[in-house]
């Protein structure tokens, strides 16, 4: 056995991000871009140059145009781009040279910019990771099996635990990491987490749109695995993610480390949820769908970040190359976290973390060398009370539709919830029912973090 199997429900949404080669589909209004960027270059060049941080490209659902505007509260269905840091991330771009127009300068960056947006885009629109991107790898699928030298000397689980049910899917115990007590980081991992933090507590995107503009996460949980680490060779088996995931390598050759990024679900929307409604809150579902786009200023940012500092970086995710094979994607952030000792998985297959099962993961991958964050646990259900001894089904007693059993879970149940009708006139559809109300909805349940302890 192996690590849980990633399952993902049928696409209720229309893909609209191409095979590589295939025309642009209307995802982004190219006019309307590069009139923005006219306007936005005549503006911080009409007394000498001066750039302003403040101003974001934004772009409607509806028409899939662009303007520029002001960073402020966010608007439904629209997404934003800063343009200095952002969509410009080196000093000056935006400056005009001896005899150029506004026009021709926008029209030289937008050339270059254009792909990189248009992807940016389309991944901030779509309320997924879709299958059928575009871009093929330069080299072929490097396949490292189960990571273990000797693979058949893996210590297979041959007893279920007392109040288990016999087919729920108890993987293998997987080896602690050790760092390497020579290591000498290019970096601490505080200077990551301060970066992280203050992007969470003063980008304005982390916000709903509706209501009084509550914020959607909280601060995160940041854990590092080394890109050599052998469970990423383990996740290629077929019982785990499968043959499709793609090493650390393979997305930025030279990685060394692997930061894991867990953001719960800020205290507004927890308390926002109803414990006897058949469907979740509209601020769990806005958070959901708003906060998938906060994910990729996460990966986005914090690239930027680290390539500021001196070093590459790439977040798999939002990577052109990014696809998944019948819904088995080619980079899984929840096995990732666990790699990165950020938190285990439940029943549900929701990961469960110091916060809780309550929120959602992005990673990136960088050249910079980080110390690996120790691994607490050997289990990848380590976390999660029912795998623990069997004494909890709260999961499985809350989800409307039976997709959660005592033997794992059925995704493709989800779909049936009844949420997308229920907010059709929102564009929101998300249940977060299965983690909610139960013990690690917020926590490390205190049976097993007692257990870890002694």
């Amino acid at each position: 056995m192996g690590l849980p199997t990633e399952n993902h429900a049928p696409a209720v949404y229309v893909n609209e991000i191409p095979k590589w080669g295939e025309p642009y589909p209307r995802i982004l209004n190219r006019q309307s871009v590069l009139e923005a960027l006219t306007d936005y270059i005549l503006q911080v060049n009409y007394r000498g140059y001066q750039p302003d941080p403040r101003k974001v490209l934004a772009v409607r659902t509806s028409d899939r145009t662009a303007n520029l505007r002001n960073a402020a509260t966010p608007i439904r269905q629209e997404v934003y781009f800063f343009i200095e840091g952002e969509i410009f991330p080196q000093s000056g771009t935006t400056r005009l040279k001896e005899g150029q127009t506004a026009a021709e300068l926008a029209g030289e960056l937008l050339e270059e910019k254009y792909e990189q947006l248009f992807i940016w885009t389309a991944y901030d629109f779509t309320k997924g990771s879709p299958p059928g991107f575009r871009k093929p790898f330069d080299e072929g699928l490097v396949h490292q099996g189960s990571g273990h030298p000797n693979p058949e000397q893996i210590t297979r689980r041959t007893e279920v635990p007392a109040g288990v049910h016999p087919n729920f899917f108890l993987p293998d115990p997987q080896p602690q990491n050790v760092p390497d007590a020579g290591l000498q980081p290019d970096l601490s991992l505080d200077a990551v987490v301060r970066y992280l933090n203050h992007l969470v507590t003063s980008d304005f995107r982390n916000a709903l749109p509706e209501g009084d503009n509550q914020p959607i996460w909280d601060l995160p949980i940041v854990g590092v695995a080394s890109a050599d680490d052998p469970l990423f060779g383990r996740f290629q088996d077929p019982e785990v993610v499968g043959a499709q995931h793609r090493l650390p390598r393979e997305w930025l050759p030279g990685a060394q480390s692997v930061i894991s990024v867990f953001l719960p679900f800020s205290e507004h929307i927890f308390k926002s949820y109803q414990k006897e409604s058949r469907y979740s809150a509209i601020e769990f579902s806005s958070g959901k769908w708003n906060g998938s786009k906060f994910l990729n200023v996460v990966r986005r940012g914090l690239s930027n970040f680290l390539v500021q500092c001196g070093w590459e970086a790439n977040a798999p995710n939002i990577d052109p190359r990014y696809d998944s094979d019948g819904w088995l994607p080619f980079w899984s952030e929840r096995h990732v976290a666990f790699a990165a000792g950020v938190g285990t998985f439940g029943l549900q297959q929701a990961l469960i973390t110091e916060r809780g099962a309550y929120g959602r993961v992005c990673s990136v991958i960088t050249t910079l060398r980080l110390t690996p964050t120790i691994r607490p646990y050997t289990e990848a259900y380590g976390y999660c009370l029912y795998a623990f001894d069997g004494s909890c089904r709260a999961c499985v007693e809350r989800c409307p539709t039976g997709a959660v059993n005592e033997a794992g879970k059925q995704v493709a149940l989800c779909a049936n919830h009844g949420n997308s009708e229920h907010f059709k006139e929102w564009n929101y559809g998300s249940c977060g029912h299965c983690s909610t109300f139960i013990p690690c909805s917020r926590k490390i349940p205190a049976k097993i973090r007692k257990s870890l302890s002694l």
